[in-house]
């Protein structure tokens, strides 16, 4: 009677071993995956009518283009307070007179946005000119970063290989921001999230994303050269090949933000 009991014990066990094996293959944070399927169940969309909260560890998505992105959301563009110079989604003034930057073009606010919304800071892009009085701001965004309790890091050599260590291994760093010129000579901000198995291999997530055959992709890999300088491939490799990097940039929570 005993064996027969620790038999079926045994079978109950061995059928239970394949769903633990599985709960196991779920990353457990968003410097672990290494698909993009993976990557996408750490981004915080928002709801159809409205928009949604921060919440550390994911990233709230930020669309920076109003036309064919069911996922942009103005809210996050117009502030707090009732100004039309606040009001990011705004092309031009209210004597008709263009404004030289609108959420269409802003995609280092959006990535700077997204990157603070992973360490539980809220801070929308409209929301920055109302905090700092000033509808237009160069990057990195040193005031906002004051204000909202984080600090740009410094790196004073391997800076990409620096950065994205301390996103990896340190829970208080943002992913790693890169800002590019692609080969037709536009300028871009992406998010680098993810480290991937293969050399140099990354996902990025960006504010605008890219078309393929009628679908949207957020995030999609790129491969860096060997000392991080240029993007030579990727899954856009049309669009993105021979893209230099120019700036590089992380933040982390102060002392006083601490606590995730």
């Amino acid at each position: 009677m005993k064996r027969w009991i620790c038999g079926l014990l045994s079978v109950l066990l061995m059928a239970l071993l394949p769903v633990t094996g599985m709960a196991e293959t779920a990353p457990a944070s968003l410097r672990r995956v290494q698909t993009v399927e993976e990557a996408e169940a750490f981004l915080l969309y928002p709801p159809e009518d409205g928009v949604t909260g921060v919440q550390a560890g994911y990233i709230r998505l930020v669309s920076q283009q109003s036309v064919n992105d069911p996922m942009f959301r103005a809210a996050y563009w117009q502030g707090s307070v009732d100004n039309d110079d606040f009001d990011l989604t705004r092309r031009a003034n209210r004597y008709g007179y263009p404004y030289p930057f609108h959420a269409g073009n802003m995609c280092t606010r959006a990535a700077y946005s997204m990157a603070l919304s992973y360490l539980g800071v809220d801070a929308a892009p409209g929301e920055m000119s109302v905090l700092t009085g000033v509808r237009d701001m160069d990057q990195p965004y040193d005031e906002v970063s004051e204000l909202v309790g984080v600090e740009r890091v410094e790196a004073v050599s391997d800076v990409f290989d620096t950065l994205m260590d301390n996103y990896l291994y340190k829970k208080n760093y943002s992913p790693v921001y890169i800002y590019i010129r692609k080969p037709d000579g536009q300028l871009h901000a992406l998010l680098v999230i993810a480290k991937l198995k293969e050399p140099s291999s990354y996902l990025v997530l960006d504010s605008s994303g890219m078309w393929l055959h009628g679908k949207q992709h957020r995030i999609y890999s790129v491969v860096f050269n060997r000392i991080r300088t240029e993007i030579i491939n990727g899954e856009f490799r049309t669009d993105f090949a021979g893209s230099q990097v120019l700036r590089v940039y992380q933040w982390r929570l102060m002392p006083e933000k601490k606590g995730r």
